[in-house]
């Protein structure tokens, strides 16, 4: 992960996180902010347990991982995978680093027509049931629509 996606990742955006059971049938949930770690190397991402059980249950079963960012905007996508999650504690500051991407998101979204409450309706929840997925991203790929979507803009070796 570059500082670019870092700082991309953190700025407000609607992130979905998805995994697969053992039979690759996909499971899904909508994810509320992520915090990268300062050198790059792990990702933490955060979910609402009631909205993302199935989800939970996969990565728990098999570490794999696939989270989306995108800024409703302007349509600019990034997707990080990993096989390695696992579920890991709350940091201080966590539900805070939460808040601010949905109000950041909250600002994106306006442009759109859609405001706070919709934002809070949709995706806030009980702080106490606000989970923390970290793992190592093994790559990074642009999903922009257009000629470039799917082109690897990291990769670890």
């Amino acid at each position: 992960m570059t500082p670019a996606v870092a700082d991309f990742i953190v700025s407000g955006l609607s992130i979905t996180v998805a995994s697969c059971d053992s039979r690759l049938v996909p499971s899904i949930a909508k994810g509320v902010g992520c915090r990268p770690a300062d050198d790059l190397t792990t990702l933490t991402v955060f979910l609402f347990a009631e909205s993302a059980e199935a989800t939970c249950r996969d990565i728990a079963a098999n570490g794999r991982i696939a989270v989306t960012f995108s800024r409703p905007s302007t349509h600019e996508t990034v997707q990080i995978k990993g096989r390695n999650a696992r579920t890991v504690p709350l940091e201080p500051g966590d539900v805070a680093r939460v808040r601010r991407n949905l109000d950041l998101f909250t600002e994106d979204i306006g442009l759109l027509g859609w405001g706070g409450d919709f934002v809070d309706a949709v995706f806030w929840r009980d702080p106490a049931d606000l989970l923390a997925v970290r793992f190592t991203p093994d790559g990074v790929f642009g999903q922009t629509p257009g000629p470039r979507a799917g082109e690897a803009l990291a990769r670890r070796p």
